[in-house]
């Protein structure tokens, strides 16, 4: 009699840890993130549940979706420089220079006592005859700033050749073919290359000091004329 006792209440207990278990499981399945894994083996959020949980891959303990989801949204927050009038000097070689701050149009050189906020600011220097400048600029709150610009003339040049097949390519970005070319190069040096059938025979610099006729000849090189 016991022992068939023993046996009955063995089961009833299995029966109940199994409910149980089942029950938990069913609660489980309900309440936690469903997650996926990539192909980088990143843990992806897919289910958004305020009051779930879900275990971790590594140590199988238990994590607060809350205290993640916390995690989640902290944001460093950075702390805001006050906007301040400024006093804006812009001078310039040669003088008498177009100045556009973010698109509009301040003035012609020498600008003094011009009142601007502080800030991310963009310059635009133009003369006719000289090379434009674009320059951005962050101006702290201060009292006043001054700005001075040195505009590079630009020279009319032509550029020559009684060779047959070559391609010619000035600073890396502008390439010809013709016989005859004219340009107008920013005083200063550039980078000449010269190809023929897709590799470089030739490499130099030529300087642009003043307008200038640039003839090219494979064997004699180049002859400079004014």
């Amino acid at each position: 009699m016991s022992k068939h006792f023993n046996i009955a209440l063995f089961l009833i207990l299995a029966l109940c840890q199994l409910s149980a278990q089942t029950e938990y499981m069913q609660k489980l399945d309900q309440d936690i993130i469903k997650i996926k894994i990539d192909s980088l083996g990143l843990l992806n959020l897919i289910v958004d549940t305020t009051e779930a949980s879900f275990l971790s891959l590594e140590d199988k303990t238990t994590i607060p979706f809350s205290k993640i989801k916390a995690q989640q949204k902290t944001v460093i927050k950075k702390k805001k420089t006050p906007v301040m009038n400024v006093e804006l000097n812009v001078n310039t070689i040669p003088e008498n220079v177009k100045v556009h701050l973010d698109g509009k149009l301040v003035g012609k050189t020498p600008i003094s006592g011009q009142k601007i906020f502080s800030g991310n600011h963009t310059f635009d220097i133009q003369k006719d005859g000289f090379a434009p400048i674009s320059y951005d600029l962050n101006i702290n709150a201060s009292k006043s700033v001054s700005l001075d610009f040195f505009l590079n003339p630009v020279y009319n040049i032509k550029f020559k050749t009684n060779e047959v097949g070559l391609i010619f390519e000035l600073n890396d970005n502008h390439r010809w073919t013709e016989d005859v070319i004219k340009m107008q190069l920013e005083a200063g040096g550039h980078q000449l290359r010269v190809y023929r059938l897709g590799e470089i025979i030739d490499e130099q610099i030529i300087v642009a000091d003043q307008p200038l006729t640039f003839q090219y000849y494979l064997k004699k090189g180049m002859i400079i004329k004014p």
